[in-house]
């Protein structure tokens, strides 16, 4: 049961488009407001069959239509997100009234998103977009990333990029129908990840905007890295009076960064030297098995083998597998401190036997260990 996630538009009334009056904000009043306007809409094409391939394209919505193509159905929930205009309003109402006649049973609700309107384009962009990807990403959280599909067919254009953004982080899928076509586009849900380890020294900044909504720009002018300036500015809306805050980009950044779990791993100078060595081992994957469970805490929970003190433990991919990882969690940080084969792991429990091997560890730590590079940075062979 897919819950399809749509943006919304106006073209539910493009029978009245080039009509005197024009069809607008205006039109909607003059018809006596939202509910009478969305039933003149939806008697426009009330008639037309979902299932008619002509009907499709020259009588229903770019919203019903994309939905028909991706085989929506009676047990499915759709969620339209409307502009805050009464004319965008009055075309969720009617594509919300013909899909639950059209497909009695199915679940179908709208979210208005306060700024998405066509006259002020500051606030189009630093409310109206914001808020659209803060709704998106409630009912992601509030459904599940499996269970959603996103459809940005209809609607605003601009908002079509920042959908796509949403779903490759989210993992969540994307389908679109270019203008005329009746080709169904699949926008691809690439595994893209963002620079966790370059981002994580702006959390305090990201929680300040985010608390207190915006901040001088000055500010963050001066918080901001020179050298990576230019890379960062897109985080960031300037929203006048010498105001910054949050772009949508930013706000899903700073979502992320919230999310408890994903860890970047940071090799000691031991463990970069045992690197090439468990490389070289038949069936030892330790570049792969690190970013795994870097990123999951079940795997890293699921492959704790031997605590010792301080906070460092063993790590192991699986039972007969001949790798073993010295780790440590430090913050966002996953620490490793030694790679070593089985045999090595049973020399080093032997001759720690008897001692505290986590205490004598962490003392070594300047002048053994550190430091500690992002994993990264360094390069495969």
């Amino acid at each position: 049961m897919p819950v399809y996630l749509c943006t919304c538009g106006t073209s539910a009334a493009k029978k009245f488009f080039g009509q005197q009056p024009p069809f607008n904000a205006a039109w909607v009043a003059a018809r006596g407001g939202l509910e009478p306007a969305a039933a003149a809409i939806y008697d426009s094409f009330r008639t037309a069959c979902m299932d008619d391939d002509v009907a499709l394209k020259r009588d229903l919505c770019a919203e019903i239509h994309s939905l028909a193509r991706m085989a929506v159905n009676a047990t499915d929930t759709v969620v339209l997100f409307s502009s805050e205009t009464a004319d965008g309003q009055a075309c969720a109402m009617a594509v919300k009234r013909y899909l639950e006649r059209a497909l009695p049973g199915i679940h179908c609700r709208i979210e208005v998103i306060p700024g998405l309107q066509v006259t002020d384009a500051q606030t189009f962009r630093t409310a109206g977009v914001l808020n659209f990807t803060k709704a998106v990403l409630r009912e992601i959280d509030a459904n599940g990333a499996a269970q959603c599909v996103l459809n940005p067919t209809g609607g605003f254009k601009s908002l079509v990029p920042y959908t796509v953004l949403i779903g490759m982080l989210k993992q969540v899928p994307a389908k679109y129908i270019f203008e005329q076509s009746s080709a169904l586009i699949p926008l691809p849900m690439m595994p893209v990840e963002f620079a966790r380890s370059r981002l994580e020294p702006l959390r305090p900044l990201l929680e300040r905007i985010q608390n207190e909504t915006a901040i001088p720009r000055a500010d963050l002018d001066a918080a901001l890295p020179f050298a990576e300036r230019a890379t960062l500015e897109p985080l960031f809306e300037d929203i006048g009076q010498g105001q910054a805050s949050l772009s949508p980009v930013g706000f899903l950044i700073w979502e992320e960064l919230e999310r408890p779990g994903a860890l970047v791993p940071f090799l000691s100078r031991r463990a970069l030297d045992d690197l090439l060595k468990i490389r070289g081992i038949e069936g030892c994957k330790p570049d792969d098995y690190l970013a795994r469970v870097a990123r999951s805490p079940q795997s890293l929970a699921s492959g704790k083998h031997d605590a010792w003190s301080q906070g460092l433990f063993w790590i192991k991919p699986g039972q007969h597998t001949r790798d073993r990882y010295l780790v440590s969690v430090e913050g966002w940080r996953l620490l490793v401190w030694r790679m070593v084969d089985h045999d090595e792991y049973d020399d080093l429990l032997t001759q720690n036997r008897k001692t505290d091997a986590g205490a004598r560890v962490m003392a070594e730590r300047r002048a053994q260990y550190a430091p500690f590079v992002r994993m990264e940075l360094y390069e495969r062979d």
